[in-house]
């Protein structure tokens, strides 16, 4: 079997599938597209994806899009180590960790980023603190369970993990840009600092890293997370 990926960088949803492909040591070939490179336009690239949107993992049976349909085919492709759990309860609780985390603190997170990245802390004062709240409501919760569970599914990583994971690195380069306050103490948090520590274990997990986050680069700040 032959996987292609298209990915851009510093794209969270990315940098999820990367992981997932190395944790399933899973080979691939790549396309690194950029935002003003043209590509995305490209009508051979609509009709990969009519979104025109990245990730889009290309595999035998056709492309595949949207990073969490790419976790989920990629747990079809190789069942181990299981993604969403091995049985009825297992998937349960992962999948609740996945949509407490996309339709609670992501748009919070998309939010305090945009501003962020855009120096518009000033000007929209009244919508990131609001952010802000929420963002400590929201990440109170992950790290009472990451007090009690070495991984958000429980006692082995899961798409949860891998979901939330370059969320909270996106959250930490937003958080760099605004004045210090409680979400700031909460990210110090050792619980949270051990989990990371654990995913950045993984295999390969450095060639998963956003290049032009080493590379001091500000391009692509605001892709969409």
């Amino acid at each position: 079997m032959s996987y292609h990926l298209y990915w851009m960088s510093g794209a969270p949803p990315v940098w999820r599938v990367m992981l997932a492909l190395n944790l399933k040591k899973i080979r691939y070939t790549e396309t690194r597209v950029t935002r003003d490179g043209g590509e995305l336009n490209e009508p051979s690239f609509g009709t990969i994806n009519p979104r025109r949107q990245v990730p889009v993992l290309m595999t035998p049976e056709g492309p595949v899009r949207e990073s969490i349909a790419i976790l989920a085919y990629l747990d079809r492709v190789k069942p181990t180590p299981a993604l969403f759990g091995r049985s009825p309860a297992e998937a349960g609780v992962i999948w609740q960790w996945i949509m407490d985390y996309e339709n609670h603190l992501r748009g919070a997170m998309v939010t305090m980023s945009m501003i962020a990245f855009r120096g518009e802390a000033e000007a929209r004062a009244g919508e990131l603190s609001q952010a802000l709240d929420t963002g400590c409501a929201e990440m109170e919760t992950i790290l009472h369970r990451l007090r009690l569970m070495p991984w958000l599914g429980g006692a082995d990583i899961s798409a949860a993990d891998i979901v939330f994971y370059p969320g909270v690195q996106w959250m930490r380069k937003a958080l760099a840009r605004l004045e210090p306050g409680p979400l700031h103490e909460m990210m110090e948090n050792p619980a949270l600092i051990r989990w990371e520590k654990q995913i950045e274990k993984l295999p390969k997990f450095a060639q998963t890293v956003p290049p032009h986050w080493a590379e001091g680069d500000p391009k692509n700040l605001d892709v969409l997370v």
